[in-house]
């Protein structure tokens, strides 16, 4: 009851204080034009950048979250703890200690690994980018590791390691995470619902 007294009480205040001013029309115009002003300005204004630091995906992640199929793994920085875990429908990364869902724009480009370079989540929008690179070349150089029995090479057939980009944006566009580094991706198999979790 109290609120609603208040808030028919600054009208009337307004109003009566309007009716006995000696300001003219002019004067009055340009007041309310800077007050307007004021509140536009106001409302214009953004809130605090609030960073991010992505945290690594854990094994157990992934399995939670049925991430363990094609795609693409981002592991931005020096470290090769993955980051963010993009397949063709949703990308998914841990901040703040929890799981965080982007859904695919089936509008944006389409990446190697049948990932989408926009996904879109809540409250935040996430963006990747993989460097080019000569295929060729990397099909030339695994098959030389397989042929000289180099173990890790044949544990990662199959995968194609690029350059990729992170980059995470808030509501207001503004970047709140961006980071480069090893992507490694996984030959897309189309019609595949992994990590629609």
């Amino acid at each position: 009851m109290m609120r609603v007294a208040a808030l028919f009480a600054v009208p009337v205040v307004l109003l009566v204080a309007s009716c006995g001013s000696d300001a003219s029309p002019e004067e009055r115009a340009a007041e309310a034009e800077r007050d307007m002003a004021l509140v536009e300005r106001a409302n214009a204004t953004l809130p605090p950048l609030d960073e991010v630091t992505p945290e690594p995906i854990a094994y157990d992640d992934m399995e939670r979250h049925n991430l363990t199929a094609t795609g693409c793994n981002f592991a931005p920085g020096t470290s090769l703890g993955t980051r963010v875990i993009a397949t063709d429908g949703a990308a998914h990364m841990k901040l703040d200690g929890e799981m965080v869902r982007f859904a695919a724009d089936s509008g944006s480009h389409e990446l190697p690994g049948g990932i989408r370079s926009r996904y879109l989540g809540r409250e935040q929008e996430l963006q990747l980018a993989l460097a080019e690179q000569d295929e060729r070349a990397e099909a030339d150089t695994a098959a030389d590791e397989a042929a000289a029995g180099d173990e890790s090479a044949a544990d990662h057939r199959g995968t194609v390691d690029y350059e990729g980009t992170v980059t995470l944006r808030d509501a207001f566009g503004r970047i709140v995470y961006q980071g480069s580094g090893l992507a490694q991706c996984h030959p897309a198999a189309r019609g595949s619902a992994a990590g629609d979790t």
